[in-house]
């Protein structure tokens, strides 16, 4: 198997995406991407990040991309949860990620890309690391989340047993849902 081809795997069990590590763990020279990409195999995402065209988008190829950004132990966070796991019908501007407190960020993201920093458990749900649902649907409320979707997503998560029902009652308790509007 050539190197190449070695990095083509990697990029398969991602989404498609390859780091300059990823080069160097099957014996690449990490510039040799940079050459990739003029040539066509490769297209330059962001910094440091590629990715191999032929290998298909999904609806995970963009958070794949955002955790690649943010580094290994981020997470997909707040509002960006409820989407992936179709909780409520939010519409977020923003593609919502997050790092533990003392994690950096070295590299440039996309606009649209929103950095939280916190403590929280995780869960992956379709391959994905994630804040934990209860946990993902408080933070989006602390952010600005509509009561009516937090009511919504409260439900849903709680009829796919995705959160207890201790955690449901929590967090209309803490954010006062019951009875309020919009």
């Amino acid at each position: 198997m050539t190197k190449v081809s070695e990095l083509r795997e990697l990029g398969m069990d991602n989404g498609g995406f390859v780091e300059t590590e990823s080069a160097v763990a099957v014996g690449m020279d990490p510039k040799a991407l940079s050459r990739m990409a003029l040539r066509g195999r490769l297209t330059r995402e962001l910094q440091g990040i590629y990715r191999f065209p032929e290998i298909p988008v999904d609806e995970t190829t963009e958070y794949r991309l955002a955790l690649l950004w943010a580094g290994p132990q981020a997470v997909i966070d707040s509002e960006s949860v409820l989407v992936i796991l179709e909780l409520c019908d939010v519409n977020p501007r923003e593609l919502h990620v997050a790092v533990p407190p003392g994690v950096r960020v070295r590299r440039k993201g996309k606009e649209y890309y929103r950095l939280h920093k916190g403590r929280f458990d995780v869960e992956y749900h379709r391959g994905l690391p994630m804040v934990a649902v209860h946990q993902a649907i408080g933070r989006a409320l602390d952010q600005g989340l509509r009561h009516d979707l937090g009511r919504q997503a409260i439900q849903t998560a709680t009829r796919r047993d995705l959160i207890l029902d201790s955690e449901a009652l929590q967090l209309h308790q803490k954010y006062s849902l019951e009875g309020t509007g919009a």
